[in-house]
């Protein structure tokens, strides 16, 4: 009986081991307005795998489209949460048709994947680090050339570390970073101590060259505490427990040298002085400089994200996520995107009103993060972060392309989110070469971030001995249009012994060529060719039926398992009322 019960793990764990020995699936394309996807039957998260690749790339639904979303640019997000196996977990880049470009794993917990510039040339930026700090993170902001190669690493100055929600950078060669700073504050007002410890909100300007502070703004230096619209509960008594009571996450920067911040817990947008740190002034929240003369609606946004600048600097973006809206019902039914009018030429009569709305057509409420991105070609792209979605919508609101990388059944449990998804033109030439795969007689090949592949060659050869050395005579033997993340590509009957795959542009110039793979080979002795590409393909059949015959075995150890369980549990039951008898009376 014990032995049975250590032999039944081993026997599954030994039956799942083998039901996944091959099990490798090659590019799929994204589903299309598939329901299953939303209600889960494909879990949580759909993924893919690939022959020729360790990449796990989401695979996600598109649930609508349209011509005006395939604007030559990429989309850029970060998969995360409880139902993203730590494989998938990292920066990932989808094209216009969903299908996998790049993605990379072994760092932290990433965010905030962007293409930004520096100094007149194109790098992908983001966050790793440690995000598990009560909303926030620390660790430091990551910037990758065009080949994908690490060239910095930024790090918040004085001593403090860099939080994970903004990594902007300037024309001036600076950067805009977020940072969260444990200080003392009177929270009397409160109900809490007069010594207790916050939160506080920092932004940094950061020289990207040398490191050192260009600027630096802190919260508690011109908020008060009872700003906050989040409830302080029983936070704030000791140094290891602090209460957020502000929340910073975004920083951007005006032609004048001031900067907008947007703050989560106080509900506002700040314009700040760039040279003073003193505040120009404030729309939302309880500190509101601006007369709304939309009926409240341009005001009333709740815990938003991601404020920005348009049209010559009078108009500001946000993501309101409309959490805890105190006045407004609608508000806090669902999340939406919006652009807000400003008039500040009469700084005593500042006026606001709400210019447009950006609202999904399922009405989705994210508790946290979300993003708004206005696009070059007047499109608007959101992000719903909480919720593992992202709209495109037109200039008029109007909802454009839905696109879910997540069960829409999982919304709201954290299961799958991406704190932003963004869009922009990126040129990857990785410093690897085409990975290549054999796989049951086919060809699989695929090239983890290379943007400007067009076709797939096909090259046959033998190789032909000179004085100097062994070459091989290549010879085209098909041109294969790139499909997806990874190609298949039949092997055709040449005879040859070995083959390539060579990566072309669209003017047809090479870019990189796989690893030569060898697929027959002629025994000198005999004249007998040996097919490498059958024998695989022959030995991937004969291990799928070996595991078919070792899983039969293993359902036969099981089943022979609860059998002899089930008879022993009868033959006790037949004598179970001895058990009833208290032993001191035996």
């Amino acid at each position: 009986m014990l032995s049975n019960l250590f032999l039944l793990p081993n026997s599954i764990l030994l039956c799942v081991l083998l039901q996944n020995v091959g099990h490798v699936r090659c590019d799929s394309p994204p589903y299309t307005d598939d329901p299953k996807f939303e209600t889960g039957e494909y879990g949580a998260y759909p993924m893919q795998r690939f022959h020729s690749s360790k990449v796990v790339a989401p695979r996600p639904n598109l649930l609508s489209t349209h011509p005006s979303c395939d604007d030559g640019s990429l989309t850029m997000l970060n998969p995360r949460g409880n139902a993203v196996p730590e494989e998938a977990r990292g920066p990932v880049i989808l094209d216009s048709q969903g299908n996998a470009v790049w993605s990379v794993t072994g760092y932290d917990q990433t965010y905030n994947l962007q293409a930004q510039e520096y100094r007149g040339k194109q790098y992908l930026t983001f966050w790793s680090g440690n995000d598990a700090i009560g909303g926030h993170g620390n660790g430091q902001y990551i910037m990758l050339d065009s080949s994908y190669k690490e060239v910095a690493r930024i790090k918040a100055a004085n001593g403090l570390e860099a939080d994970l929600h903004e990594f902007r950078l300037t024309d001036a060669g600076t950067a805009l970073i977020t940072v969260y700073d444990v200080q003392h504050a009177d929270l009397t007002k409160l109900g809490g101590k007069s010594d207790g410890y916050i939160w506080d909100s920092v932004f940094q300007e950061i020289d990207i060259e040398t490191g050192k502070l260009v600027f630096q703004w802190r919260a508690s230096d011109h908020f008060d505490v009872t700003d906050s619209y989040r409830q302080r509960g029983n936070q704030g008594g000791r140094r290891g427990d602090p209460w957020d009571f502000f929340h910073i996450n975004s920083v951007d920067k005006d032609p004048s040298g001031n900067y907008l911040i947007s703050a989560r817990y106080t509900s506002t947008v700040t314009y700040i002085n760039g040279k003073t740190g003193k505040i120009i002034w404030v729309l939302g929240g309880r500190k509101n400089n601006f007369a709304d003369l939309s009926d409240g609606r341009a005001t009333d946004f709740r815990y938003q994200h991601d404020a920005r600048w348009h049209n010559n600097y009078t108009t500001i973006s946000i993501f309101n996520n409309g959490a805890q809206a105190p006045n407004n019902a609608e508000n806090a039914q669902f999340s939406r995107a919006m652009k807000i009018d400003i008039d500040t030429s009469n700084s005593t009569a500042m006026t606001t009103k709400l210019d447009t709305q950006y609202i999904n057509t399922l009405q989705i409420s994210s508790s946290s993060q979300g993003n708004m991105q206005i696009l070059p070609n007047g499109n608007t792209l959101v992000g719903y972060g909480y919720n593992a979605a992202f709209t495109e919508f037109a200039s008029n609101g109007v909802a454009l392309c839905e696109t879910h990388f997540g069960a829409t059944s999982r919304f709201h449990t954290g299961d799958v989110q991406s704190y932003r998804v963004m869009k922009f033109n990126w040129t990857g030439i990785p410093n690897t070469d085409p990975d290549i795969a054999l796989v049951d007689g086919s060809l699989y090949v695929s090239w983890n971030g290379a943007t400007e592949v067009r076709k797939w060659v096909l090259e046959t050869g033998n190789k032909r001995v000179s004085r100097n050395d062994e070459e091989i005579k290549w010879l085209v033997a098909s041109k294969t249009k790139k499909n997806g993340f990874e190609t298949e590509i039949k092997i055709p009957n040449s005879g040859r012994e070995f083959v390539r795959i060579v990566g072309v542009d669209g003017s047809g110039k090479s870019l990189g060529s796989t690893r030569v793979v060898q697929l027959r080979k002629s025994s000198p002795s005999t004249g007998i060719s040996v097919d490498y590409a059958w024998e695989e393909a022959a030995s991937s059949t004969a291990l799928r039926f070996l595991g078919f015959c070792v899983a039969m075995l293993c359902f036969g150890i099981t089943f022979s398992w609860v059998v002899d369980l089930i008879r022993q549990w009868r033959s006790i039951g037949r004598y179970e009322h001895y058990s009833k008898v208290p032993m001191e009376d035996v």
